[in-house]
């Protein structure tokens, strides 16, 4: 019963992601990539690592990695005002480590995408009786053929827009999630 009311509130959200008005929000398109970084990264990887790695300790180790990004992102943000001070001009050492910077942060964000499909193959073929590992591999190596046929044909404005509706997706499954025990409370 449940993964029918789940499947259900996915279809709706779908829809309701598709409405213009919401899909051409400034506030929901500067949102998206962010949140699906911090969706798929915190929530569907990295929390249960810790608590498996770290159990009861898992809370505090996710202190201190917020505290490194905080870090990471002061960094980021010295960086660009000291590129507006000097007015985009930098040396060559800079800008090489710049595009070696940009190199590496795409191949991470590859590695990224590709092990957020692995979760996603397994996740849905876990409510089939198809539930193994050569069609789990199937629907993510079909959804990989997806995003590369439409970010071929379609650019980087249909992938945007593919990402929102994901995202909104993902939101809508966490909310319900989160009020599940009530839900259940009243039937």
């Amino acid at each position: 019963m449940l993964d029918y009311l789940i499947i259900m509130v996915t279809v709706v959200v779908g829809a309701v992601l598709l409405y213009p008005k919401v899909a051409k929000a400034l506030l929901w398109r500067a949102a998206i990539t962010p949140l699906a970084s911090i969706i798929g990264s915190g929530f569907l990887v990295l929390g249960p690592i810790l608590v498996s790695s770290f159990g009861q300790y898992a809370p505090l180790v996710m202190f201190i990695l917020c505290a490194l990004a905080y870090l990471f992102g002061a960094a980021i943000r010295f960086n660009i005002a000291r590129l507006a001070e000097c007015n985009g001009m930098r040396s060559v050492p800079e800008n090489r480590l710049e595009k070696l910077a940009s190199w590496a942060l795409a191949f991470a964000y590859i590695i990224s995408v590709a092990y957020c499909l692995n979760l996603l193959g397994a996740f849905a073929v876990s409510l089939t009786p198809l539930n193994d590992a050569f069609h789990a591999k199937l629907v993510t190596s079909l959804v990989f053929a997806a995003v590369l046929i439409v970010g071929w044909t379609k650019g980087f404005l249909a992938l945007e827009r593919m990402e929102q509706v994901t995202v909104g997706v993902k939101l809508r499954l966490l909310t319900l999630w989160r009020s599940l025990p009530l839900f259940c409370r009243y039937f």
